[in-house]
């Protein structure tokens, strides 16, 4: 068992407060992300946990034993780091057994442990080479498999694959994620990279301004987010301010600038929304010839403008949209079918998307 208990955690420096009164329960064998753009507590949290910075007030809990004020080399929490941290005069296989040494293991289980770590992460044949010799991903994976040959109860990662290019950080995030099932370690990772934290996480906590603004699985923070800063944060989003709302038949119907007039569901207590929120993929778009008539649907909202730009990204679309008096473009997300799509920049097109995937706040 390696349940983790953060209890009102905060963090001062003189009269700013970094962590503002954090709670958070991360349970065995989980792996939670903390979320967030820069500045906003996230690294600081982390390091707290690490015993790197001491908390001005909270208390840290690791398997019902308080870690609060424990030293760092005693709390046995692992930590990857961001620019790997390893031994430039070691070669692979001592840095790996660097720790274990400094535990005092004996040689023959040091050498199957570092093996055995080498061999998960994919390095068993680069025992004598040098960091220097190696890539950004493989010092990282030397850097992750000198944490687990420790088999520490739970893990930190500050920001480990930031230096990293796009299709590698990807690969070593699904590679982080497997090891952390294998090792059963109970992991928390740092980042501001949301597409990272959906593939890494069981759970995502979404910071800002020290403290956490919504915590839930990754479909969860994604499908319904918790106010327009989580939406606009965390993936894609039409983000628009609403006015004259409406309450009628279950549904809120409202305006946008311009005298828009679109459609959304209703729960029974709610209050009146400020905006309304439409992710890419979840409209499609098509030309408009002009003058044509809009088709109307109390299924359906519509939205009208000019294309102004089509970008390609090999699997999809990104088509943005002017829409008159709208200060930002709507963007829609089109699945590549292979066949060519049906617009130009230019042109007029009509927008539409299911009254039920717009989200309010």
């Amino acid at each position: 068992m390696s349940q983790l208990k953060i209890n009102n955690l905060v963090k001062q420096y003189g009269s700013n407060t970094v962590v503002k009164n954090l709670n958070i329960t991360v349970e065995s064998g989980e792996m939670l992300s903390l979320l967030g753009p820069s500045g906003c507590g996230k690294t600081t949290t982390l390091r707290m946990i690490a015993g790197m910075h001491a908390p001005t007030s909270g208390t840290i809990e690791l398997n019902g034993l308080d870690l609060t004020h424990v030293a760092p080399h005693k709390r046995n929490v692992g930590l990857v780091f961001q620019n790997y941290a390893l031994f430039p005069h070691l070669n692979v296989f001592e840095n790996v057994a660097f720790g274990l040494k400094r535990h005092g293991v004996a040689k023959p289980e040091i050498k199957q442990r570092v093996l055995a770590a080498l061999q998960s992460v994919q390095l068993a044949e680069f025992t004598e080479r040098f960091p220097g010799q190696m890539s950004g991903g493989q010092q990282q994976r030397v850097a992750l498999a000198r944490t687990l040959v420790l088999k520490p109860p739970l893990v930190l990662f500050d920001e480990p694959l930031s230096n990293l290019d796009a299709k590698l950080r990807q690969a070593l995030g699904i590679e982080i994620r497997v090891l952390q099932r294998e090792y059963g370690f109970t992991g928390i990772f740092v980042t501001h990279d949301q597409e990272e934290a959906m593939v890494i996480s069981d759970r995502i906590a979404v910071m800002n301004g020290g403290k956490i603004v919504q915590i839930g699985s990754p479909q969860q923070i994604y499908l319904h987010p918790a106010d327009p800063f989580v939406a606009d944060f965390v993936g894609e989003s039409n983000l628009l301010p609403v006015s004259h709302v409406q309450n009628k038949d279950k549904l809120w119907q409202f305006q946008l600038a311009g005298g828009h007039r679109l459609t959304a569901e209703r729960s029974s207590d709610a209050p009146p929304p400020t905006y309304v929120m439409i992710r890419p993929e979840s409209a499609v778009v098509q030309r408009r010839s002009p003058g044509a008539d809009i088709p109307a649907s109390a299924d359906v909202n519509t939205l009208t403008g000019e294309v102004t730009y089509i970008n390609y990204s090999g699997s999809s679309y990104l088509v943005g949209v002017a829409i008159e008096q709208l200060e930002q473009q709507f963007i829609v997300r089109l699945q590549n079918t292979r066949k060519e799509l049906d617009l130009r920049i230019g042109e007029q097109a009509l927008i539409e998307w299911p009254v039920h995937e717009t989200l309010t706040f």
